[in-house]
């Protein structure tokens, strides 16, 4: 009987997993078939940030469902949060004639294309839906944001959100929705700024559909038996299995180094780090 979990109906991949993959699959296949999750000390202002970043998150989920949002001043980073909150607020006021829905889920299953999306918040109109991902900022606040934008739109991520949301959005709208109808905004509250700005195409569906399919299928065909180690070495000192690896800890001083690194961290990973 075969029990590799990658081949159970159940399993959809993620653009974390996939990517995860690519760094490295023996770390794929710690954290995601034999559900590894060693818990690693990580560093101060590592955590700092992770709590922040996941706070803004619960923030903006609460105020496109019209509740408060219950922090107070005692909360790790509360000055920063009440300015981001502040130019979310005065960004997105919410209006009448656009559907909020905030922390979505979307799931599809085609056959080996089975993917999960999880979004910051939809935003249905009249004219199509709008995706809105939320990235704050980082402990580089210069970064170039030309740059940086330019990542964002070529990242897996955009890729997995637009192709499920085009896929199932007649769960959201129980309609079809054409390809033009749908964009993708990545946005920032300190400065603000709309990182990057996406508008889909029916020719970005039909490459997307078969880069995803190559990058599972990879997945389901890779063999661990010809896992070699030395080709993923530079991804070992972010990893919470260095130690099982190569008998060494994660080194956090480096982490926060390095800004490249940092600047494409999102909390799912950081989360990974705990």
């Amino acid at each position: 009987m075969n029990n590799d979990l990658r081949f159970f109906n159940y399993f959809l991949f993620t653009q974390q997993s996939i990517s995860t993959f690519e760094k490295c699959p023996l770390k794929f296949k710690k954290r995601y078939l034999e559900g590894l999750k060693w818990k690693s000390v990580i560093s101060e202002e590592l955590n700092r940030r992770r709590e922040i970043g996941n706070n803004f998150h619960i923030m903006a989920h609460r105020y496109f469902l019209g509740i408060d949002t219950g922090f107070t001043e005692g909360i790790e980073g509360y000055e920063e949060l009440s300015r981001w909150i502040e130019a979310l607020k005065t960004y997105f006021p919410k209006t009448d004639d656009a559907l909020y829905l905030p922390e979505y889920k979307l799931r599809m299953a085609k056959e080996t294309l089975r993917l999960e999306a999880n979004f910051d918040l939809l935003v249905v109109k009249k004219g199509g839906i709008e995706i809105w991902d939320w990235k704050t900022p980082g402990k580089n606040k210069a970064v170039d944001e030309r740059l940086k934008g330019e990542r964002l739109k070529g990242s897996l991520q955009s890729m997995v959100y637009l192709f499920v949301l085009k896929e199932q959005a007649q769960r959201v709208v129980q309609r079809e929705i054409d390809c033009s109808n749908i964009r993708m905004f990545y946005w920032q509250p300190e400065p603000v700024s709309v990182l990057a700005e996406i508008s889909y195409t029916d020719e970005m569906h039909e490459e997307f559909r078969h880069t995803l399919k190559r990058k599972i299928d990879g997945i389901l065909e890779y063999d661990y038996g010809s896992f070699d180690k030395k080709l993923y070495r530079k991804n070992c000192m972010y990893c919470e299995f260095n130690w099982f690896c190569n008998n060494e800890r994660v080194d956090f001083e480096a982490v926060e180094e390095d800004e490249d690194f940092l600047d494409q961290l999102d909390w799912d990973s950081i989360e990974e780090l705990r």
